[in-house]
């Protein structure tokens, strides 16, 4: 994959990404501990951003966010909606005690209405009250716009099966009168000391809840990538695949980064793609400490006004120490200490042009 040529953020200059989160430096949106997953989309003719995260209450929601000014462009900055009293305001309300996604909801992928159906999100839950390490467990579900406001569908729409029983990452697009899902299935989500065994799969269905195909392996555990993001451009449709990244230093992982790929269609089968190229390299000299273990949860948004250029927003994952270490290091420069969390996240965007191929 031109792992050894320089990748197209420096190939351009390295621009200087908006930071738009961060859990350290901030911002934060009032009520949010973490922000992360950003999903850009043209909604009714405006930019909306759908985001994961992570509360003062401890519990994973969703959320939305509007450009603080419209004439910047989908790169932001951005401004998490608000309840009267000025905390981040969730999507919809958080899952029933003892409902298979109880701890929380993340990764959302919003669809636009499609074949008469409603707008959907679908979105990552976790199955098991488990973060991460052997016997943890996710599943895919989604909310439905209804009447103005979004509702969780009850039941999970897709699960894992063994190996495999972990199913997380979803992005959806509707195409050619069908809902098409990639998504990362894993035995269980990594923890410390453990290193990536990562499938992306694909599954299509008629009516994006049930009759889901049989998986296709889109990318093999060899290839190392976490998820992807998928837009249209043009006649053609743009993918970014994103590794996973080393959310908690333990050395050894693959090389770091984002890699962009473009297809006639948003196809299932991989031999339709071309070869990923090199997008960010998070590994080289100059990576910026907020995403020096590496970036995930990618979003990918392309400007009808300017269709060269893209912008991608991205999660980044911050290369610091462990907590104590950490908020000595803090107070000793007189630095507010950090909030307790095994890894550190921000959401920025970065706007390049993207060449044609």
């Amino acid at each position: 994959m031109n792992v050894d040529q320089p990748d197209l953020w420096r190939s351009q200059g390295s621009p200087a990404p908006i930071v738009l989160w961060d859990m350290l430096d901030g911002p934060m949106p009032r009520g949010l501990l973490g922000v992360g997953d950003p999903n850009v989309h043209l909604v009714d003719d405006r930019w909306t951003l759908f985001v994961g995260g992570f509360t003062t209450m401890f519990r994973n929601r969703l959320f939305r966010a509007h450009l603080v000014d419209e004439a910047t462009g989908p790169g932001g900055p951005w401004r998490v909606a608000c309840d009267p009293r000025g905390r981040a305001r969730p999507l919809a309300a958080d899952p029933p005690k003892g409902s298979w996604d109880a701890a929380g909801m993340h990764t959302p992928s919003y669809v636009p209405p499609a074949a008469g159906n409603g707008a959907r999100i679908y979105y990552s839950g976790r199955a098991n009250a488990k973060l991460y390490g052997p016997g943890s467990r996710y599943a895919i579900g989604v909310l439905e716009h209804v009447d103005g406001q979004w509702w969780r569908r009850g039941a999970p729409v897709l699960e894992g099966s063994g190996p495999r029983w972990s199913v997380l990452e979803p992005r959806v697009v509707h195409s050619g009168g069908r809902y098409r899902m990639w998504y990362q299935a894993n035995p269980h989500e990594i923890g410390p000391g453990e290193h990536p065994d990562y499938e992306l799969h694909c599954v299509e269905s008629e009516d994006g809840l049930t009759g889901w195909t049989p998986p296709r392996v889109f990318a093999g555990p060899d290839e190392g990538f976490f998820d992807i993001a998928i837009a249209p451009r043009g006649d053609r449709w743009v993918m970014l695949l994103a590794r996973g990244s080393d959310l908690h230093n333990t050395g050894g992982f693959p090389p770091q980064g984002l890699w962009w790929s473009t297809a006639a269609c948003p196809s299932a089968d991989r031999a339709d793609w071309s070869r990923p190229r090199r997008f960010l390299d998070t590994d080289a000299p100059g990576t910026p400490i907020w995403m020096a273990r590496g970036t995930y949860g990618p979003g990918l948004a392309f400007d009808p006004a300017n269709p060269a250029r893209v912008t991608v927003l991205l999660t980044g994952v911050r290369d610091a120490p462990r907590w104590p270490r950490l908020m000595l290091g803090r107070v000793s420069r007189l630095r507010g200490p950090p909030v307790p969390a095994p890894f550190y996240l921000s959401v920025a965007s970065l706007m390049l042009d993207l060449p044609t191929c």
